[in-house]
């Protein structure tokens, strides 16, 4: 018979918070504890990024730079740190004050935001390092600055929407021994996890591109060379703006449709998060 009394993963502060600042207090005080969950996911993604991009075959390297030069190392691996577990799974690891703040969408927005302020903490520093080297071996100043307030601002966008994808299938921080034990008859918890940890790595990306995308087409219908060579300073200054303003707005979007389906879907989400042995 499977083991199903195995410990789980309980809030680390049940208390919710008053204000967006004391939220992001909140969750850094959550980040800087055992099991160290989010330090631990931010680092291994941007060690893995850095060692497969000297790896990669030059040709594709040259496609990716033909739009932003070598400052598009950075901006990969912006994306690429974001895309795990907790730009996703927003309720399972939290399930204790998702619950108490599923029927106050001010309140539940707020942990939202926090969140993504603290993730986006951990990983923007790096990145803007990075951006900052390049941008000062290139000599080119003007697309380093637009590079920063890319790296600054659009990944909030991405996190916006990732999050739904918590609410709408999220999943208790369980051991993998136990996830094994529990497989059978309940594949459900193993296989459904699988995936739900998987997904990040295409999803993320994904809405990276989605995002680029109107300002992708600014550049091929106005830029001079379209998007077959690296863009001018301006032309590139013109659709990071741009890509901002559709990160400002997913952003915005993002949160407030996640309230509204956490509410819409309370009854199943409450069941859920309720019982950590439900994987």
């Amino acid at each position: 018979m499977a083991n199903t009394s195995w410990p789980v993963a309980e809030s680390a502060e049940s208390s919710l918070p008053v204000t967006l600042r004391s939220g992001v207090r909140q969750e850094f005080g959550r980040a800087l504890r055992a099991p160290y969950e989010t330090f631990i996911t931010v680092a291994v993604n941007g060690a893995m990024m850095s060692s497969a991009w000297f790896f990669l075959p030059k040709s594709l390297k040259d496609k990716v730079f033909t739009l932003h030069g070598t400052l598009a190392f950075a901006l990969v691996l912006a994306a690429w740190m974001y895309s795990d577990v907790p730009a996703t799974n927003v309720l399972g690891p939290d399930a204790e004050r998702a619950a108490a703040a599923i029927d106050e969408p001010v309140m539940f927005r707020r942990l939202l935001y926090g969140k993504n302020i603290v993730l986006w903490a951990l990983v923007t520093p790096v990145c803007l390092v990075v951006a900052l080297v390049n941008g000062i071996f290139s000599h080119n100043l003007l697309a380093t600055l637009y590079s920063v307030i890319w790296i600054g601002v659009v990944p909030f966008g991405v996190l916006g929407l990732s999050g739904i994808v918590g609410i709408r299938f999220p999943y208790h921080p369980l051991p993998i021994r136990y996830r094994w034990e529990n497989r059978l008859p309940r594949r459900r918890m193993l296989w459904r996890w699988l995936a739900l940890v998987v997904t990040p790595y295409g999803l993320v990306p994904l809405l990276d591109v989605l995002i680029m995308l109107p300002s992708l087409l600014l550049w091929g219908l106005t830029s001079t060379h379209g998007l077959s060579q690296k863009l001018p300073d301006n032309d590139l200054g013109w659709g990071v703006a741009l890509a901002c303003v559709v990160a400002a707005i997913c952003s915005f979007g993002g949160h407030r449709f996640g309230a509204w389906l956490a509410h819409r879907r309370r009854d199943a989400l409450l069941t859920f998060l309720a019982d950590a042995t439900r994987g």
